[in-house]
């Protein structure tokens, strides 16, 4: 059986990825157990990879040229998810 966790987002940060990433909202979405005081997503190890891999894609997408650097919402979603 497999392992089961927990992430914690606040609602501001949880709002934000509404916004923002709509998809990884989503999907987050199917995992919520709790949403007082904060957003609790109870996930199990593979499910946690799976939205950190849609994450690190969200924000590689919204790299720009000339440069290359992430947009600066996806700055902050990296930020949320060191968060969580």
């Amino acid at each position: 059986m497999p392992e089961v966790g927990y992430l914690y987002f606040s609602k501001v940060d949880y709002d934000f990825i509404r916004q923002h990433f709509p998809d990884i909202f989503a999907i987050c979405e199917q995992y919520v157990s709790s949403r007082e005081p904060d957003i609790e997503l109870t996930v199990t190890d593979s499910q946690t990879d799976m939205i950190d891999n849609k994450i690190l894609m969200a924000i590689g997408s919204s790299a720009t040229a000339p440069y290359g650097n992430p947009s600066l919402e996806a700055i902050e979603l990296e930020a949320i998810w060191d968060r969580a």
